[in-house]
């Protein structure tokens, strides 16, 4: 519970914004990050969606490249208790631990409402499938767009783009890993037609039944990180 007592309770009153490693964080809750999703979707203009935890920071150091995707991106989300002790040390006090495996059902839910599809690309041969699954029994309204997974060739991803723009998928998830992910998805976004695209890092893993979470309690009291 150490980590939960350092944390206390976040100033109302925080900054929409916190700078990070020279990285630009939109400072919001879990509600406000799913709301400015679904309003982005509504959008002509294709987005992108980065999380960011302690790591991805540290890598954005030496990886000058990955640092311009986050900057470039349209919402780039704070990832874990790393991120909110680092805003607690710089005094920029960051609202909420917005990441994407709590999200994602979150996320999953309001499109089942919209009739909009959801590409899962990914994981290693069956993983994707198996977190399809797990949206068939939990969201079944859902419209799965397509999965494939992460492991295809230089030669073969001209295909794989293909395969997910004719798939009219609304959003697409990449869980390749940081920063693989987000700067695949800044080099093919246009290419997918999808509205909204995020790296998603091991979602897969956890929602196939690939690898386990920790449990609840320790989620609560953000030491996810320990387990």
């Amino acid at each position: 519970a150490i980590p939960a007592v350092l944390m206390g309770a976040t100033p109302v009153t925080a900054a929409d914004h916190v700078d990070v490693l020279g990285i630009d964080i939109d400072n919001l809750t879990m509600e406000e990050a799913l709301a400015a999703i679904l309003i982005t979707l509504k959008s002509p203009e294709p987005a992108q969606v980065c999380f960011v935890n302690a790591d991805c920071a540290n890598i954005t150091c030496r990886d000058r490249e990955y640092l311009e995707v986050l900057k470039g991106a349209s919402l780039t989300l704070a990832d874990g208790i790393g991120m909110r002790l680092a805003g607690k040390i710089l005094g920029q006090p960051i609202r909420e631990n917005v990441n994407g495996t709590d999200l994602f059902p979150r996320l999953s839910d309001a499109l089942s409402r919209t009739g909009q599809g959801l590409y899962l690309l990914g994981g290693r041969p069956g993983i994707a499938e198996g977190v399809a699954q797990w949206l068939q029994e939990h969201y079944p309204q859902l419209v799965i767009s397509g999965t494939h997974h992460g492991y295809f060739s230089t030669a073969e991803e001209p295909d794989v783009i293909a395969e997910i723009a004719r798939s009219e998928a609304a959003v697409l998830m990449v869980a390749f890993g940081a920063p693989k992910q987000d700067q695949w998805i800044a080099r093919n976004l246009a290419a997918t037609r999808v509205k909204v695209a995020m790296g998603v890092g091991g979602l897969f893993d956890f929602y196939s039944g690939n690898i386990p979470r920790a449990p609840q309690w320790m989620r609560e009291v953000n030491a996810e990180w320990l387990y």
